[in-house]
């Protein structure tokens, strides 16, 4: 089981909705997509994206909000790759983390396309 994350924006097309599945991919933060895994402590995602966890499981978020949150974030990420997943390859962690950035990045261009923030949906 996971946390899926994706970003919706005004006119996204449905090729840039279909780009969005992944197959549960940890590194497509470019297209709106986040993943992580249902295990653990201390989840980046309900970090990054708390306002989408609850009910309806969307929200639309700022991508100011988002930027301001993205640091922390970056934290939680790294923690969980090495204590949880064990992971100890930087690189790896590094692929995660720029995901998270990534993601952060495509909602500040569709914000400033659109005029509006992304509207941001949870799947957990």
């Amino acid at each position: 089981m996971g946390i899926d994350i994706y970003a919706r924006w005004k006119d996204q097309t449905p090729k840039q909705k279909k780009k969005q599945i992944t197959g549960f991919s940890v590194e497509h933060g470019n297209v709106g997509y986040l993943r992580e895994a249902y295990r653990g402590e201390h989840f980046a995602t309900r970090y990054l994206c708390r306002e989408a966890f609850g009910k309806g499981s969307e929200a639309k978020i700022s991508a100011k909000l988002l930027r301001e949150r993205l640091p922390r974030a970056l934290e939680v990420v790294e923690q969980r790759e090495r204590t949880i997943y064990k992971q100890t390859d930087q690189k790896q962690i590094d692929k995660v983390k720029q995901s998270f950035v990534d993601f952060v990045e495509l909602c500040e261009r569709k914000e400033k396309e659109t005029g509006e923030p992304c509207t941001i949906v949870a799947n957990y």
